[in-house]
């Protein structure tokens, strides 16, 4: 089918009253889950009602979140002590990974579950402070995989890795770069893990964050600081789908992003007309045509409805159908 832009005044408000909800995890049945700094997920019950899951200790930043088929939960932990953490279906929060072949996650960015309840971690960097990683010449981010032989790095050489989404055939696994300015593209097929290669990059003024599959097979992609959505067909050919920002505002960010004199400050300094700086999304709703928005800069969850379904993750017809107390 033919996808027009959308508009950002189709852009509304979901929910309210966040804190830092940077990544976005929808159920069917379930309600949603949101990464709630400084303490861990909040849970968005269909009836309307609210829930902390987990106790994170001061200095947590909570980022990725999965949800497995027995219910519990898998929460990456972006802040001093990194590493993956697991929130049982009571709420109570205990260290699920911290370290891989002698390599701390102390910048665990992403976690995500496939249908053979496989564990995907992006880690961004090595770096230390990551803020040093905002640049073109760092590409010392990973990716760990668990499954039941354990956990270890499966692809590393990533620009600042950020999100990342198994492809709806599960041949694929799509590694988002922010700071690499790409998507990468790591083969999984007849059990093998195959090398990382290209499979679309992203010029002057993308800094790509989160992603999600539509049931078309596209990847929508969202850029930080530019405050767009990208949406890339198969082929690996990108088109904006969404755009809301300053012009002069990315113009001036780009310039110290080639200078290599990035800051923290400047990711959330973009913030659109309708939405605040876009940094994740996830299609949602009964029949996943619904899009919320993540932001790492701010208290609110916007969403606008697309003209194409998402595609549905692992947790959506879980083998075990989860329960979530409280």
């Amino acid at each position: 089918m033919e996808f027009a832009q959308i508009s950002p005044s189709m852009i509304s408000t979901a929910y309210e009253g966040m804190d830092r909800p940077e990544c976005i995890l929808c159920t069917r049945d379930s309600g949603m889950f949101v990464s709630h700094r400084p303490t861990g997920v909040l849970h968005l019950k269909p009836d309307g009602t609210r829930r902390i899951l987990g106790q994170g200790k001061s200095g947590f930043t909570p980022n990725g979140i999965a949800l497995r088929d027995d219910g519990s939960l898998l929460m990456a932990n972006m802040g001093a002590e990194g590493g993956v953490w697991e929130i049982t279906p009571r709420g109570d929060m205990r260290p699920f990974l911290m370290e891989v072949d002698g390599r701390e996650l102390s910048a665990a960015n992403y976690v995500t579950v496939d249908h053979e309840q496989r564990v995907w971690i992006s880690i961004s960097t090595q770096t230390k402070p990551r803020t040093l990683a905002y640049n073109q010449q760092v590409r010392d981010g990973f990716v760990v995989m668990v499954d039941e032989k354990g956990a270890r790095i499966v692809a590393e050489g990533f620009g600042f890795t950020n999100e990342c989404r198994l492809a709806p055939d599960g041949k694929a696994l799509y590694v988002v770069e922010t700071f690499g300015r790409r998507i990468s593209r790591v083969p999984l097929e007849q059990g093998t893990i195959g090398s990382p290669e290209l499979f679309c990059e992203l010029g002057t003024g993308a800094f790509p964050d989160g992603a999600a599959f539509d049931s078309e097979n596209h990847l929508w992609v969202t850029s930080i600081i530019s405050n767009r959505l990208y949406r890339i067909d198969p082929r690996g050919h990108a088109r904006i789908a969404l755009e809301d920002h300053n012009a002069s505002t990315v113009n001036a960010i780009e310039r110290s992003y080639q200078e290599g004199r990035l800051s923290l400050e400047q990711l959330g300094s973009n913030t659109g007309k309708f939405v605040l700086p876009i940094s994740s999304l996830a299609f949602g709703g009964i029949d996943l045509k619904t899009v919320y928005l993540g932001t790492t800069h701010g208290n609110v969850i916007k969403a606008f409805r697309s003209p194409v379904a998402g595609h549905p993750l692992s947790h959506w017809t879980p083998r075990t159908r989860p329960t979530i107390r409280g």
